[in-house]
């Protein structure tokens, strides 16, 4: 969020800024299920799904998702 409106930025830092935002607007240290609804097509998949996993090792998430996930999306079970 920026200035009280909601702004998406599917780039990595973009990703990390709107996690930390979160956190800090629920009041917590970890979410249980981080949902990505937008889906940069200019950023690998992998690159979010290493990212997702670094989250989960420092406990900031348990888990993630994507909402726009195209059918062309590799299955990333090798990653996690």
């Amino acid at each position: 969020m920026e200035n009280g409106k909601q702004v998406v930025d599917g780039n990595l830092e973009g990703i990390k800024k709107s996690l930390e935002g979160s956190l800090e607007r629920l009041k917590t240290d970890y979410i249980d299920l981080y949902y990505l609804h937008r889906v940069d097509p200019n950023i690998p998949i992998e690159d979010i799904a290493y990212l997702m996993k670094d989250f989960i090792k420092q406990g900031k998430i348990k888990h993630w998702g994507l909402s726009e996930a195209k059918i062309e999306t590799k299955p990333m079970q090798y990653v996690l």
